[in-house]
C-alpha cells in the first residue's frame, strides 16, 4: 500500500463531503487528468482506505427519537463471543470493543425512551455474558463524518 499523499488526501476529503462525486468531478474538483482520479479511486478502494459509500440519515425523519451512547462490562474473556450477538441487538448503530473500564461502547437508536428501556434492559441486560450496561441517552449530536480529516 502506497501512503496517502495530497491529492489522496484530498480525494478523501471531497468524498467525505459528497460520497456520489464522479471521477472526473474529482479530477475537476482537484485539477488532475480524469484517468489519474479513476486510478487515484480505484487504488483507494482496492487498498481498503475507503471501504463503502452510504447515505448520511436524519433519525428523526425516520421516527428515530431517541439516541443512547451504552457502555458495556461483559464476563472475562467473552468479549469476542458477544461481538456478534451485540451487533445485531436491535436499534444498534455503532458498536466499539474498548480499554478501560468498559468493554464495549456503542449508539443505540430508538423510537421512544420506552423502546430504549425495552432493549437495554430486556435484551441487552438479558444477554449471556453481560454483565452490566450502563445507558447514557443522548441530548444532541453533533455528526462530523462529512467534515474534512485533513483540510
Amino acid at each position: 500500500m502506497e501512503p496517502l499523499d495530497v491529492v489522496d488526501r484530498q480525494m478523501i476529503d471531497i468524498l467525505r463531503r459528497d460520497g456520489r462525486r464522479t471521477a472526473p468531478q474529482l479530477a475537476t474538483d482537484i485539477g488532475i487528468g480524469r484517468a489519474t482520479a479513476y486510478n487515484r479511486l480505484d487504488r483507494l478502494i482496492d487498498d481498503q482506505i475507503i471501504t463503502g459509500f452510504s447515505a448520511r440519515v436524519d433519525h428523526h425523519a425516520t421516527g428515530q427519537m431517541v439516541a443512547a451512547l451504552v457502555l458495556i462490562n461483559v464476563e472475562q474473556g467473552r468479549w469476542r463471543d458477544l461481538h456478534t450477538q451485540l451487533t445485531e441487538l436491535p436499534g444498534v448503530d455503532w458498536v466499539g470493543v474498548t480499554a478501560g473500564q468498559y468493554d464495549y461502547a456503542m449508539i443505540m437508536r430508538a423510537e421512544s425512551l420506552d423502546h430504549l428501556r425495552d432493549v437495554a434492559l430486556q435484551e441487552l441486560q438479558q444477554t449471556d455474558g453481560v454483565r452490566a450496561a450502563q445507558t447514557i441517552v443522548l441530548l444532541d449530536e453533533v455528526d462530523k463524518r462529512d467534515q474534512p480529516i485533513w483540510s
